[in-house]
């Protein structure tokens, strides 16, 4: 029976994953066809009835290529118009392909048909399926262009930073006075107002670059251009347009405290703890894979183990399923550092983390998943994707949803007319975590050789900048403390903001102001850093912390040199050192006591930043522990 005589009595389709084209046109049916064929390299994953519903209003158009098809959609949701632009796209690359017009041709390119990946785990690409190469001025560094993304067939994040890059170099080629179209007649100056582009680059909202994006941009704008003399298009190019690396180099930003700024404050951890249960709601990766509470205990787990522990999100969607230890009876984190490609690290965790985690554990036993990530704690939940894990894109984007879906949540401090600030939900993305863990440890007091072991860095300069305190601040915690200082018998001993920064230097149990010690920084103590016993010793409520971990040294070594069978003298000393610290630090808490509560506040604000100050000095002793967010009870 031909097909115009069997269609008319078919349903519009046979199943939820079938659709027909006999109702269209003899070429407008090749056109589908060959498109659908196209389009499923693409895409993740064909969607049957959006097909459906996109051939159904196009039975009465002669060609794909109509631009009116879009037009015919009723109603047309989102999916569908995107996917009639995919099949338009697969046929119009096919008409190019059957005239004998390459992609080196065009100046409109369709990076579908080109096949670029996400460079992450074989992904697709994540950019529009069309880029127009025409806001390249000149047509010979667009030639370049295309033939690199061409042949080199680069991931589409090195094509979206590439073709960023020579935007920025063509606008500042343009401002010749040939506009920079005679490759020929180019020299060292034009290559020197590149580089001097890149160097001002700044972001659509004004803001400049973080200084290594701007050294990225100009490398690949380089590398593009010696890529297109090695394979022969930038013949024509001077010799003189070269880039050398004494003069055309981006300087590294020194780090300042804007680079704290990016630690999601504790305050807000705490609000964000109030809403945990919320977490891995909604349109989340899963939604169609797992059960919905196994889904969000999948994204609290994942939650939880990014706030307590500081790992970048990659080291966190990686971990092993058996990525726990029992290490002197407390719990460990396994985990992969990638960026430095150093394998089966080991993290002191809390016990409530284990327990998070564990949980989990039990849960994931219960549910089927592909075989490929067995090996993984967080594994991939579908067949489809091509990584064994789940990505870290899916983690950013549930805590996206999830913070846009949360009431209005506060900042610290409040406005002129008294109201709390709001926060910025933009702030809250997987990796500022670990700035915060990172904070959390600095504020803490936590020495910064530690806190360097703690993050895995490389460098400890990278460490020191969570410990990084502005002069301002720093002054401001001065003068607070200040009126709060004590004698070595506990007594007030106040002083004014100068004389405490001049008269007295830091030792690691308080302020001395014995004037040799003074002068020579802490370094020349006539009795051998005992403060309990010297009369210019002068604590202040930033080092109650310092003292008291100082008391139980004390107490333990008392208690070791009894069982030593030690002289009377060594214990009766170590006990008068004791009394006299505990004395300072009952007076201390006494004076504290009797302030109010937001003077105390300030006090505590201000003692952490000194703490903070002393500890990237290396000067403070503290013992290590695992820092946490305060609990909000």
């Amino acid at each position: 029976m031909p097909a115009a005589q069997w269609a008319p009595h078919q349903p519009l389709y046979l199943l939820a994953h079938q659709f027909h084209l006999a109702l269209l046109p003899d070429l407008l049916r090749w056109e589908v066809l060959y498109a659908v064929q196209q389009m499923d390299q693409w895409v993740r994953a064909l969607e049957p009835h959006w097909i459906r519903g996109v051939i159904s209003h196009l039975t009465t158009a002669e060609t794909l290529l109509d631009a009116t098809n879009a037009a015919r959609l009723t109603k047309p949701h989102q999916a569908a118009v995107r996917t009639l632009e995919n099949l338009q796209s697969a046929a119009r690359a096919g008409y190019s392909e059957f005239s004998g017009i390459t992609l080196v041709d065009q100046d409109v390119i369709d990076l579908r048909v080109l096949g670029l990946r996400h460079s992450a785990s074989g992904k697709r690409r994540h950019l529009p399926g069309r880029v127009d190469l025409r806001t390249v001025r000149q047509s010979w560094l667009r030639q370049a262009l295309r033939h690199w993304v061409t042949t080199a067939r680069p991931s589409t994040e090195d094509f979206k930073r590439t073709f960023h890059a020579t935007t920025i170099a063509s606008t500042a080629l343009a401002q010749r006075a040939d506009s920079g179209d005679d490759p020929a007649a180019l020299t060292f100056a034009d290559a020197t107002l590149a580089v001097d582009a890149f160097r001002a680059a700044r972001k659509r909202d004004g803001t400049p670059y973080s200084s290594s994006f701007r050294r990225s941009l100009l490398g690949m704008f380089f590398q593009l251009i010696a890529y297109g003399r090695r394979y022969g298009t930038l013949d024509n190019l001077a010799g003189t347009f070269t880039r050398v690396p004494v003069e055309h180099v981006i300087s590294v930003e020194e780090p300042n405290e804007d680079f704290i700024g990016k630690a999601i404050p504790e305050s807000v951890i705490r609000q964000l703890d109030a809403h945990l249960d919320t977490l891995g709601t909604g349109n989340t990766y899963g939604c169609r894979d797992i059960a919905p509470d196994a889904r969000q205990l999948l994204y609290r787990t994942m939650y939880i183990v990014l706030r307590d522990t500081g790992r970048r999100p990659l080291e966190i969607v990686s971990l092993a399923r058996d990525c726990l230890e029992i290490h002197n009876g407390q719990p460990t984190l396994i985990w992969d550092n990638h960026k430095r490609k150093r394998h089966r690290r080991r993290l002191p965790i809390t016990t409530s983390t284990a327990d998070a985690i564990r949980t989990w554990q039990a849960c994931r036993e219960q549910l089927h998943l592909p075989a490929k990530g067995d090996r993984y704690l967080f594994p991939s939940l579908t067949a489809l994707s091509d990584a064994p894990h789940i990505s870290s894109t899916y983690l950013s984007d549930a805590l996206r949803l999830w913070a846009d879906a949360l009431p209005p949540l506060h900042a610290e401090g409040t406005d002129s007319k008294g109201q709390r600030l709001l926060f910025d939900r933009s702030l809250i993305y997987p990796y500022a975590f670990r700035h915060s863990y990172a904070q959390r440890h600095a504020d803490a007091g936590t020495p910064v050789d530690v806190l360097r072991e703690l993050m895995d860095h490389k460098s400890i300069a990278m460490t020191q900048r969570y410990y990084t305190v502005s002069l301002k601040r720093k002054s401001e915690a001065v003068a607070k403390l200040s009126a709060h200082v004590l004698d070595q018998h506990g007594h007030p001993s106040p002083s004014s903001s100068t004389a405490y920064e001049m008269r007295s230097v830091a030792v690691p149990y308080g302020g001395c102001t014995e004037p040799s010690n003074v002068k020579a920084g802490g370094q020349a103590c006539p009795i051998r850093f005992q403060c309990a016993g010297c009369g210019f010793y002068r604590p202040d409520p930033s080092y109650l912390p310092a003292i008291e971990h100082h008391i139980n040294e004390l107490r333990a070594d008392r208690e070791t040199a009894l069982a030593m069978g030690a002289a009377e003298f060594v214990t009766t000393a170590l006990t008068a050192q004791i009394t006299a610290y505990q004395r300072v630090i009952d007076r201390m808490n006494t004076h504290l006591a009797s302030l109010p509560a937001s003077e105390r506040a300030q006090i505590e604000e201000a003692s952490t930043v000194l703490r903070k100050a002393r500890a990237g000095r290396n000067h403070t002793l503290l013992p290590l522990t695992t820092a946490r967010p305060k609990d909000p009870r």
